[in-house]
């Protein structure tokens, strides 16, 4: 079954204020979406009331009053809303909100941080701080501007690292210690190197390690292939300058190192189904109305 891809765009349709962030009634997030599906960007769910069943990466999780579940981009789900159901959703995209943070900052907790956060229920005191903070942006986004953006991507930041520090740490394994160093040592590889670095086969050669314990330590810690790590990079970097940057599309390509405009084009076909051209248009009209 060819599971749908949902993007944070598709909520912007009535002149939304900024498009890489979209906060939402708990009754209406998911309202119509009956099977299986995924985002490519962050949901924050708030559980004010009653029981929510929310099926993620085919593990089910019992979300009871208090609770907040945190969706990482790509995992399945299923949220099962209750009659009179009643919270608040927070949406936030990768390369606007965090995506730096959760990369580096937070590299230490890369082992279990979405079995951690997918799912966890705080006494009605932690709860009501969350809460707190998450009115605090639902304010800003009601009147928002460049500054009150700043603002919302802190109170995100503030949150996450929160949930981090109400859900209780394990101490890893010396076997889990090392796999985990070595990803971390590999992610911030790609991050530093992956305009002059391609190939897995590099990335192995510098980490001494063989492609195949390369990848499984990839999937297990990322659910991602080393290639699609090293190709997601690329791909964020691509979308930025398409929509931040005067460069030409040729320019671009150079720029990320391709062979070619045709090679570059192919890639963002492949990754984005649309043209470089097309997905221009359609970043800067997500973005556009953000300064």
């Amino acid at each position: 079954m060819e599971i749908e891809t949902l993007t944070i765009s598709e909520y912007f349709k009535d002149n939304k204020p900024c498009l890489s962030f979209h906060t939402d009634t708990l009754e209406n997030s998911d309202k119509g979406i009956e099977e299986v599906h995924r985002h490519d960007y962050y949901k924050i769910y708030l559980f004010d009331n009653n029981e929510y069943n929310h099926n993620i990466d085919f593990k089910r999780y019992n979300c009871v009053k208090n609770s907040i579940s945190v969706l990482f981009p790509h995992q399945f789900h299923k949220l099962e809303n209750p009659y009179n159901a009643s919270g608040t959703v927070l949406m936030f995209t990768e390369e606007m909100f965090c995506s730096e943070m959760l990369r580096k900052e937070l590299r230490a907790y890369c082992l279990d941080m979405k079995e951690r956060l997918n799912c966890i229920t705080l006494t009605e005191e932690a709860y009501n701080e969350i809460k707190t903070l998450s009115n605090m942006i639902t304010d800003l986004y009601t009147d928002l501007n460049i500054i009150k953006k700043e603002q919302i991507r802190h109170l995100i930041k503030l949150i996450i690292l929160k949930l981090l520090d109400y859900t209780k740490t394990r101490e890893l394994s010396q076997k889990e210690t090392s796999e985990t160093n070595l990803f971390m040592e590999f992610t911030n590889m790609v991050d530093e190197k992956y305009r002059e670095v391609r190939l897995v086969s590099e990335y192995c050669e510098l980490l001494d390690v063989t492609p195949k314990r390369l990848n499984a330590l990839s999937k297990k810690y990322n659910g991602q292939t080393a290639i699609q790590v090293i190709h997601e990079k690329i791909y964020i970097e691509a979308r930025r300058l398409l929509a931040f940057s005067e460069h030409t599309h040729k320019e671009i390509a150079y720029n990320l190192n391709f062979d070619s405009p045709s090679a570059f084009s192919k890639f963002i076909q492949k990754k984005s189904g649309y043209t470089p051209t097309q997905l221009q248009k359609k970043l800067t009209q997500i973005y556009i109305r953000e300064d």
